[in-house]
């Protein structure tokens, strides 16, 4: 038999929205919230530590998706990390703090998003954060959201900074201040040298509230409607079936894959595709799981040093680097080897940064592969174009969606990265690193040796996006208020909804984005 209960709000999805949401709306003591995840807490012995993260892939923190496979690269099927815990994919995820930039906004609110301009925005991510180094009008200091620069420091970053100034990118000690473009070390969302999840920053000190229900091994098999409203959720924790009715609304937060996954298994989205599965269309939306954005990045250029110890590298085994984390919060394990990089913009009429760089100072024996001690130059197309899709394997609430990203169909992306991984070749070859460069040990000859190894090598970088596009258009799954187009009751809030890809990294947008969306939900504007 169902259990069945009632609350003001369901949130599906414990991640960075949902904690968010969670926190935001249990503030007021009248107003009843139940939190579902699907996953348990962060209780991996390795999630506190930055440098640890790839060691949590395929691991219970993990959904571990795999993407269809990919025909411009080999038709390889890519590992799709996203975080199944509290905290979602801030628990896995490589700390880094990167907002975008004010084009980047603008052009939102230019397609009709109302209120979602840079200027409109701002608030939103100040009031989120707590930062340790920047005071001034683009930065909160009493937000819940601890954020930091990382500690490990490198000769050979100094040298990075030299190349690229003379290269014409100038020096930025804020990417996520006055403008992104520039390069210098980036911001992450730690404390003491540890991970600070966005379930540590919103969802830890919320627990105590007695109008907040968190349950977590729930998995939700579809969204309970009525005619023209969704009216709650049906899932299942253990073998027990659950029903929990929203009186106000329900708000997916379940990310970009997962949000329209449960969508199209609810009957709403692509009328055609839904009933091909045996799935009764509840509300035609064609939008949904349409419009899938990711970026891409690899190959590296790669470049060994000569003295290594001069340079700082550790010689220490796992287990020594461990008892140094533990005891210091330095070493190889407080380092995510991307301490450093750019926002560069590689062609004249660009008007903002059209890629994102990275420079990687380590020898990486911590994680799933060794390279000899030196540093690794990748990157991204800041807002990739290819546009790829959700949609349903099967029926089964229980089987995971077929994701698409379609990696480089859009040519103008693939011209783009060769432009980055040329200029990436330019910053190793730079006299800067003339006395510590033993080889540029990963290079390549032409625009045939980039592509061959772009299909053999590229991956995601875990920034999916705009599935449930907000827009005013016919197309549009969510409206500028985050509301589900011709149905009452749902709302979607997370990375599902951006018109467009922000340039960087997506875990402090999907923070500002719940921000926002918990203010829409209140009714009320920034403070």
């Amino acid at each position: 038999m169902t259990q069945v209960a009632s609350y003001d709000y369901v949130i599906v999805g414990g991640g960075s929205a949902g904690c968010v949401l969670a926190a935001r709306l249990t503030e007021d003591a009248g107003c009843r919230v139940l939190l579902l995840e699907a996953g348990e807490a962060a209780s991996h012995p390795l999630a506190p530590i930055p440098g640890a993260a790839l060691h949590l892939w395929d691991t219970q923190m993990d959904w571990a998706f795999r993407s269809e496979p990919q025909e411009f690269l080999d038709n390889r099927r890519i590992l799709l990390n996203r975080g199944k815990a509290l905290g979602g994919s801030s628990a896995i995820n490589f700390c880094l703090y990167v907002r975008g930039n004010r084009g980047d906004y603008d052009h939102w609110a230019q397609l009709g998003n109302r209120g979602w301009g840079y200027d409109d925005i701002l608030p939103y991510f100040c009031r989120a954060e707590s930062s340790e180094t920047f005071d001034d009008a683009y930065h909160g200091t009493d937000g819940p959201l601890k954020v930091g620069e990382y500690r490990i420091r490198n000769p050979l970053h100094e040298l990075y900074f030299e190349a690229m100034k003379d290269l014409g990118i100038p020096r930025n000690p804020d990417f996520n201040g006055a403008q992104q473009e520039g390069c210098g070390y980036y911001q992450g969302t730690i404390e003491q040298g540890r991970r600070f999840s966005v379930a540590d920053a919103y969802l830890t000190p919320a627990r105590g509230r007695p109008n907040l229900t968190v349950e977590t091994g729930a998995h939700v098999t579809g969204l309970v409607t009525a005619p023209g409203r969704v009216t709650g959720v049906d899932y299942i924790v253990g073998r027990e079936a659950r029903q929990a009715l929203a009186t106000t609304e329900t708000i997916l937060a379940a990310g970009a894959i997962g949000s329209p996954h449960i969508l199209l298994l609810s009957g709403i989205g692509p009328a055609d595709e839904i009933a091909a599965h045996g799935i009764t269309p509840v509300h035609d939306l064609p939008g949904v799981g349409k419009n899938l954005l990711d970026h891409i990045a690899r190959p590296a250029v790669f470049m060994t040093v000569k003295n290594p110890e001069k340079l700082g590298f550790s010689d220490a085994s796992p287990e020594a680097a461990m008892a140094e984390f533990e005891a210091e919060r330095t070493g190889p394990f407080a380092s995510l080897a991307i301490e450093v990089g750019a926002f560069a913009r590689l062609r004249d009429t660009d008007e903002y940064p059209s890629a994102q760089l990275f420079c990687g100072v380590t020898n990486v024996e911590r994680m799933r592969h060794i390279q000899p001690p030196g540093m690794n130059l990748y990157g991204y197309v800041a807002r990739s174009l290819s546009q790829g899709s959700v949609t349903l394997n099967t029926g089964s609430p229980f089987d995971k969606p077929a994701i698409d990203p379609r990696c480089f169909s859009d040519p103008e992306d693939l011209d783009r990265h060769v432009e980055l991984i040329e200029f990436n070749q330019q910053v190793a070859h730079h006299k800067a690193f003339k006395h510590v460069r033993d080889e540029v040990a990963i290079d390549y000859p032409d625009r045939a040796a980039i592509i061959r190894a772009t299909k053999e090598g590229s991956s995601t970088t875990w920034h999916q996006s705009s599935t449930c596009r907000m827009g005013v258009d016919d197309r549009a799954v969510v409206t500028p208020d985050l509301k589900l187009r011709g149905m009452e009751g749902l709302r979607v809030c997370d990375a599902s909804i951006m018109p467009t890809m922000p340039s960087g990294n997506l875990n402090a947008p999907t923070i500002m984005i719940a921000e926002k969306g918990a203010d829409l939900i209140r009714g009320q504007a920034a403070a």
